[in-house]
């Protein structure tokens, strides 16, 4: 009994390590504790941003309400929280706790879907962008877009934000270019990274760089022979 008690543990961590590792450098060192959230407890309209009107209170209140009653009615007929019937219920409770200015709530649900919906890409870059824009928290947000980013590498929002955060956060073009180079290296034929490495190269005044980047993705793409414009 003992000895499968060891091995489970060692399995667990073994696992778990695994989940952290990114190309470009080692994990951030940022506590992320596997979340014992009880999901529900944070299912509370408090308005906490006093810019809103009238009426985006009552509208994001009535969006809150239908879908927590509809929440309250699934699990009281056998669904389980983490039921794909439910997924784009938590997901929009979330995003009315943050429309509403409660960070801290929508921050606390996104965490605990991350774990109950273990593939999903959508709240770990949500998590980037809160910590990225909202709570300014640069290691939280490289943490979250990494996970991102490891459970969808073809979403191109995803890595645009992560950019983002390297570019204007940390204030540092080459990880902020190699964000972009994995993406565009797993997505070879999506103009929208070529056109972005492009601009930003000749910001930095790296026009050979830029360059590059463009012959490279026209020998494959004659049409968007167009690009070449960028270097004039």
């Amino acid at each position: 009994m003992k000895k499968g008690i060891i091995i489970l543990v060692v399995a667990i961590i073994v696992i778990g390590g695994g989940i952290g590792y990114f190309q470009w450098q080692k994990q951030s060192a940022v506590e992320v504790v596997v979340s014992n959230i009880n999901p529900l407890e944070l299912l509370v309209f408090e308005v906490k941003n006093e810019n809103l009107s009238e009426y985006q209170i009552n509208r994001d209140f009535e969006r809150f309400t239908n879908s927590k009653n509809r929440i309250i009615e699934l699990l009281a007929a056998g669904e389980s929280w983490e039921s794909d019937n439910l997924f784009h219920l938590w997901l929009d409770m979330a995003s009315v706790l943050k429309a509403i200015g409660d960070y801290d709530g929508a921050a606390q649900l996104w965490i605990w879907f991350n774990d109950a919906y273990i593939h999903n890409s959508v709240s770990p870059a949500n998590l980037g962008n809160l910590y990225k824009s909202f709570v300014v928290d640069r290691d939280k947000s490289e943490y979250y877009y990494k996970m991102a980013v490891e459970r969808d590498d073809r979403d191109w929002h995803i890595y645009y934000g992560f950019y983002e955060l390297y570019r204007y956060n940390f204030e540092d073009a080459d990880r902020a270019l190699d964000v972009l180079r994995d993406g565009y290296g797993k997505n070879p034929d999506q103009i929208n990274y070529v056109i972005e490495m492009a601009n930003y190269l000749i910001i930095l005044e790296r026009i050979d760089e830029a360059s590059d980047v463009i012959e490279e993705y026209v020998v494959r793409h004659p049409e968007a022979d167009h690009l070449r414009d960028r270097l004039k």
